[in-house]
């Protein structure tokens, strides 16, 4: 952007004519780019079943000189989500799946757990809209590292127990998307990304579009980048079915026509108008007008138009993916790096803006606030028990004093105190400096801890996560954390 002038309000000031409007747009792009914020930009807008803008910027690689266009292979992170639930349906569609029969069905040997044992009340269904009981998780194997992408089997084994009774909230889980990549495969005989390319990238000729487990089309990946414009190796995430898609641009706009029920060849018609809006039918609430359908997150506010959208964020990536089915548009904005100032979440609203001009863009759901234990008699006293970290049961002692503070002892030793110790949403949170000494918490070197905990009577359970979030490294590990009261009430 030009010293001064924010995107919002150069919008404000745009000409007339629609390609001189994105001419502006695209000088802003670059303006960005040329000052050191960005690194590459790809876009696509769709209106009434075509693309009316579509154009790349700055570099996919700028050590190899190679520009970015909107055919360029972006990573496009949890955009991949809606991917995932597309290709379940089509094995629905062909009677290989039914969404409600129990996620364990088309699992192998290792299986969704909860205290009980296998927990077969959790369906396909539960994992694809995020209201399962699995838990939060994320990591990285960046190449050359020191550990490699692992079977699904393994992640099931080590983190596949449910934190929560089924069905009875939202928690964003990578894992769970990653287990529905798992069932695809399982359920085609076929890699994920194998089964994915040939039931719908190729039919719907999303010819830029890959999984990045295809090392053969290296080259065409944009490289990604830290927030300081330092390329980042290459990585892969421990769950496929969560993220690890690449696609260009101008191929994201071929899906969301698919997803817009726009005109299309016979052959790229690959799900009918009820199964599309199966995949789109709000099932777990967010917050108050925020819902999660099956892979796609849902915006529904008065007077304004219903959104679909999934927008993906991680180290060296930033996706805007938007449609809004009642106005058939679909707005697409890839990023090698992450933004400063939400620039590519007000670039998506411009984009938007031009075709639909009372476009309020979209809001993030509120923060839950942290609140005082309440009734603090409930809570207060000495809770033991373990954590599970990677089949290992680990001692815990959680003490929460009539005052309010609270510590906490992994493995006997000297408890730690609990920062901002509180209820958010009705669970215990929490921040400690520890580890609990799974390997993967040891090998990434964690030691921040967060609770995440539900007061059950005299039981507390929930998770305890290892966790680092920088521009460079993002790691989420969940262990499974069992609570009793021991001693009366204080």
């Amino acid at each position: 952007m030009f010293a001064g002038t924010s995107i919002a309000q150069a919008s404000e000031a745009e000409p007339a004519n629609k390609n001189d409007v994105y001419a502006a747009i695209g000088k802003d792009i670059q303006a960005e780019i040329d000052a050191g914020r960005l690194t590459g930009v790809a876009v696509a807008l769709v209106k009434d079943g075509r693309i009316v803008w579509q154009d790349g910027f700055g570099w996919a690689d700028r050590t190899a000189g190679t520009r970015a266009t909107s055919a360029t292979a972006f990573s496009v992170a949890s955009t991949t989500k809606p991917f995932t639930t597309t290709a379940l349906m089509t094995l629905v569609r062909d009677g290989k799946l039914d969404f409600d029969r129990p996620a364990n069905d088309y699992l192998g040997a290792e299986k969704i757990v909860d205290q009980d044992g296998p927990a077969q009340s959790a369906t396909v269904r539960h994992l694809a809209t995020h209201s399962s009981g699995l838990p939060t998780f994320f990591i990285m194997y960046p190449e050359g590292g020191a550990a490699r992408q692992p079977p699904m089997a393994e992640l099931i084994r080590d983190y596949g127990h449910l934190v929560a009774p089924v069905g009875e909230r939202y928690e964003y889980s990578n894992l769970a998307m990653g287990i529905l990549g798992e069932i695809v495969a399982r359920q085609s005989g076929q890699t994920l990304g194998d089964y994915l390319q040939a039931q719908v990238l190729t039919p719907l000729g999303m010819k830029d579009s890959f999984f990045d487990t295809d090392l053969s089309r290296r080259a065409e990946m944009a490289v990604r980048h830290a927030d300081d414009g330092k390329p980042l190796p290459f990585y892969l995430t421990a769950t496929p079915g969560s993220g690890e898609l690449y696609a260009s641009a101008r191929d994201l706009a071929r899906f969301a026509m698919l997803h817009l029920k726009d005109d299309l060849d016979a052959s790229a018609r690959i799900l009918g108008d009820a199964q599309l809006d199966e995949l789109h039918r709000p099932a777990t609430v967010v917050a108050p007008g925020y819902s999660y359908a099956m892979g796609w997150q849902v915006l529904r506010r008065a007077g304004e138009p219903e959104v679909l959208y999934h927008g993906g964020g991680q180290s060296g990536v930033e996706t805007e993916f938007v449609l809004l089915p009642g106005e058939d548009v679909a707005a697409i904005v890839l990023s090698n790096r992450r933004s400063q100032n939400d620039f590519i979440e007000k670039l998506r609203d411009r984009m938007i803006r031009t075709v639909v001009p009372e476009w309020h863009g979209i809001p993030s759901p509120p923060n839950a606030s942290l609140l005082p234990l309440d009734p603090l008699a409930d809570y207060a006293g000495e809770w033991r028990g373990t954590v599970l970290a990677q089949g290992r049961h680990v001692p815990v002692v959680l003490t929460i004093t009539p005052q309010g503070q609270g510590s906490l002892s992994l493995h006997g030793r000297a408890a730690q105190p609990i920062d901002k110790l509180g209820l958010v949403d009705g669970l215990i949170s929490g921040d400690i400096k520890g580890q609990v000494g799974s390997p993967d918490e040891l090998r990434e070197n964690l030691d921040d801890l967060a609770l995440n905990l539900k007061l059950r009577g005299d039981r507390i359970d929930g998770e305890i996560v290892a966790w680092r979030k920088t521009s460079e490294n993002m790691t989420f590990l969940p262990f499974w954390t069992a609570l009793e009261r021991s001693g009366p009430k204080q």
